[in-house]
């Protein structure tokens, strides 16, 4: 009487490791570009959340906020309450701090600095804020004369948001 083994041969495994290899590397590059369009996704609603909590405080207290930025390859934005109080360092002077290291791959191409006054009304930037992934896909954050940010989607879209 001959017995019967139980388990899997080793062809068996190494097979199913090949089929599990090749569909794991079939995900990886989707899985890259939804990781990457989340940080685009943070990086416009942080400052989106950024101008309605500047807004709430300037309120709050009484005074103007402003937001100061600078775009370009080590872009930030910074809520302050002097004018002029860049995001380049700490400074007493600033409530708020966001910096690009904070959102690895993601570019500020455009963003201009503005004034939130206490009764909730903001100075209209010349440009809204505009980020862009290494992908190309873009994010815009605009502001309206009531100090409302809106999030929208310039050329391709970006799923979740309207285009601009």
């Amino acid at each position: 009487m001959r017995r019967h083994a139980l388990g899997l041969t080793l062809l068996e495994t190494m097979i199913a490791l090949a089929l599990v290899a090749l569909l794991a590397s079939l995900a990886v590059p989707s899985f890259g570009g939804a990781a990457e369009r989340a940080r685009l996704r943070f990086a416009a609603e942080t400052l989106a959340a950024d101008i309605g909590e500047a807004r709430f405080e300037a309120a709050r207290r009484g005074l103007p906020l402003h937001l100061e930025m600078r775009a370009g390859g080590a872009w930030c934005w910074a809520v302050a309450t002097e004018s002029g109080c860049g995001c380049d360092a700490e400074r007493a002077c600033q409530l708020k701090t966001e910096r690009a290291a904070d959102h690895g791959g993601i570019r500020l191409l455009d963003a201009a600095s503005t004034r939130l006054e206490a009764d909730g009304e903001a100075q209209v930037p010349p440009q809204p804020a505009v980020f862009e992934s290494t992908r190309g896909e873009r994010l815009q954050v605009s502001l309206s004369p009531l100090g409302r940010a809106r999030i929208c989607a310039p050329g391709v879209g970006v799923p979740g948001y309207p285009a601009c």
